[in-house]
């Protein structure tokens, strides 16, 4: 049986009318027939040619779907080796805990998104409504997304760093610019509020329409945070 390296195994992506393999845990397998692998992407996400032992650890289908591909060698991948400094410890743990290789940023990243965006609609029922009640939990809602952004940066430097190698992309350097942003109008906006407003309906009162505007864009940079972070994720044309 053959044996694959990882160059070897690039060379079967799937496109330009060559064949289709992946490795999963040592083994390679040709999913060239399968309708679920069409030009060397399966689900918009994952790619042929690679080594998806990590990856299927978090599929919604268990390893026996190998079974319905033929299996057509072993995968012997490069191992780099970090034999001491942090980057060894840390893969140490990482070798043991593979869940924190990929999903601690996802899962706390998706509290300040949403968070911050409810925050904004409840500043726009709590002025077509003129409830202060309403406007209160918005405040309360904006002050515990901002706290989530900070938990969300080091995270996201952390997978980062770990599954890119910390290697710079335009989608990454924008992440990383509207990340820390959102942070600061966050953190301004919230000082506004806390410290200078006195009626947060107020129309009169000019500072109340520069907190309005920091907290809707706000908004939409957490949106364009989670755009970005889904083409990582889900890459397209």
């Amino acid at each position: 049986m053959k044996s694959f390296s990882p160059k070897d195994l690039q060379g079967h992506d799937g496109t330009n009318g060559s064949s289709a393999f992946v490795a999963v845990q040592g083994k390679v397998y040709d999913v060239s027939s399968s309708s679920k692998w069409e030009d060397g992407t399966h689900m918009r996400r994952h790619h042929a040619g690679q080594d998806l032992s990590v990856d299927i650890k978090s599929a919604p289908h268990d390893l026996d779907v190998l079974n319905r591909v033929p299996m057509v060698g072993d995968f012997q991948p490069e191992q780099k080796e970090f034999k001491t400094g942090k980057r060894a410890t840390v893969e140490a743990f990482l070798q043991e805990h593979p869940f924190f290789r990929r999903h601690p940023h996802p899962a706390i990243v998706h509290f300040p998104l949403a968070l911050l965006m409810v925050s904004t609609l409840f500043e726009i029922l709590a002025i077509s409504t003129e409830s202060n009640e309403t406007e209160w939990a918005a405040y309360l809602v904006l002050i515990i997304g901002v706290a989530g952004i900070l938990p969300a940066i080091a995270t996201g430097y952390f997978t980062w760093w770990i599954n890119y190698e910390s290697a710079e992309s335009p989608t990454i350097r924008q992440k990383k610019k509207l990340a820390w942003l959102g942070l600061l109008w966050g953190v301004f906006a919230i000082a506004i509020r806390t410290f200078i407003l006195v009626n947060p309906l107020d129309f009169g009162d000019p500072l109340l329409l520069l907190y309005l505007s920091l907290v809707i864009c706000l908004s939409a940079v957490v949106v364009t945070i989670g755009f970005l972070g889904g083409k990582l994720t889900f890459p397209y044309e």
